[in-house]
């Protein structure tokens, strides 16, 4: 009997540990995310290029995006499980400061294609609901991409811009159907609520961020990447070659840091009000490096985080845009009609924090802002040779 006794009590044991050590899937999604970038199969150039645009809607998917996809379908179904994964922790050790590297972003927006190219698959095949369920996926990967740096929340930006785009390329066909458009919307309140917020990366810069001397290297480097004039990278460099003391870097950090702390105040106004402040600290800082060459860094980095607050806008107000033309529909399958007015309480245009003009049009109707925004083609509002525009977001109706 104690025998007995003995073989079920270990028994139990082990069970219990075999279900703890197979338990699937994981607790933390990066686990399966990194699982999907190595087992994904690394297109040629010319085929990521085609991804990518098939994901943005820029092209149809041809035979070899196709068969691409049907390849890595279970490198799908990995990143697809780890979306819906709560936690996810990329094992990032701030205090590296400067020198952090985070290869995996770009990953994530490599996946975010094929996810996206799968979604425009699914819906040329009828199946809507499913290809939706893609898009919020790449949503929710968006999320995932992090909250701890500017660079994370650029790149959560334009991987949940690229869903909304895909959304609403597929809303059209699912405009008479109350049941999946209050699904779609449900889902997407959720995540609006979740997504990074750049006024926070900002903050967690501003405690984290570190120069030293040894990120010399990586700092001209990474200054000369950001498509800067040509005199300022030049003059940044120079500073740089010349001081490689602790005591240069300590203050160097110290003034960064007070630059980023104001920043992150200003992010707290309305875009006007925001956009203003912050052309205002530029002109003082180009004031202090005359006298302070420390100041050299946050003189360089500055322009680009001048326009992380329209970038964040513009992304946002996307997604309001996307919220407000599924409540549009909605209006329109209870009562048979779009309305002739603009509904009260819907999301706005946060470049202007108005309501969206609203207009009927022969195809359907169009959400307008009231305030401009920098565009975006090709990283231009980076370099700040984009321009001004007013953003208007088409929204198509089933025939």
């Amino acid at each position: 009997m104690k025998t007995t006794l003995k073989g079920i009590l270990i028994g139990a044991v082990l069970l219990a540990s075999a279900g703890q050590a197979f338990a699937y899937p994981p607790d933390n999604a990066a686990v399966l995310y990194y699982k999907a970038f190595i087992l994904k199969e690394e297109p040629s150039d010319a085929l990521g290029k085609m991804l990518a645009a098939v994901g943005k809607g820029e092209a149809k998917p041809d035979d070899q995006v196709r068969q691409y996809v049907e390849r890595n379908r279970r490198v799908i179904k990995y990143a697809v499980t780890a979306a819906d994964i709560s936690h996810c922790d990329w094992g990032y050790d701030l205090s590296e400061g400067v020198s952090l590297r985070m290869p995996e972003l770009a990953k994530c927006r490599q996946m975010a294609y094929v996810l996206a190219a799968d979604a425009r698959m699914l819906a040329e095949k009828g199946d809507y609901k499913e290809a939706l369920k893609r898009c919020i996926a790449i949503h929710k990967m968006g999320i995932h991409a992090g909250n701890d740096t500017a660079i994370q929340v650029l790149v959560s930006n334009a991987i949940c811009a690229m869903a909304n785009k895909c959304i609403m390329d597929i809303l059209p066909h699912v405009s008479n159907s109350t049941e999946t458009l209050e699904w779609l919307g449900a889902q997407l309140t959720d995540i609006s609520s979740r997504v990074p917020s750049m006024r926070t990366a900002i903050g967690n810069e501003a405690k984290f961020v570190s120069i030293k001397p040894t990120d010399r290297k990586e700092l001209i480097e990474g200054v000369r990447d950001l498509g800067l004039p040509k005199d300022d990278l030049n003059k940044a460099e120079q500073v740089l070659r010349q001081h490689d003391d602790n005591e240069f870097y300590v203050m160097a950090t110290e003034y960064y840091q007070s630059i980023l702390s104001r920043v992150q105040i200003d992010y707290d106004l309305p875009y006007p009000q925001a956009k203003q402040a912050l052309e205002d600290l530029n002109k003082e800082i180009e004031n202090v490096v005359k006298e302070k060459p420390e100041a050299v860094i946050a003189r360089v980095v500055f322009p680009i985080i001048n326009r992380f607050v329209t970038i964040d806008t513009r992304d946002r107000t996307q997604f309001n845009a996307v919220l407000a033309g599924i409540d549009i529909y909605l209006v329109r399958v209870k009562t048979g009609k779009l309305p002739d007015e603009l509904p009260a309480g819907l999301p706005k245009d946060l470049f202007s924090g108005k309501d969206f003009l609203y207009e009927k049009t022969g195809a359907g109707f169009t959400l307008t802002g009231q305030g401009k925004g920098l565009d975006d083609d090709s990283g231009l509002v980076l370099t700040g040779q984009g321009k001004d525009i007013v953003h208007k977001y088409e929204f198509k109706v089933a025939k």
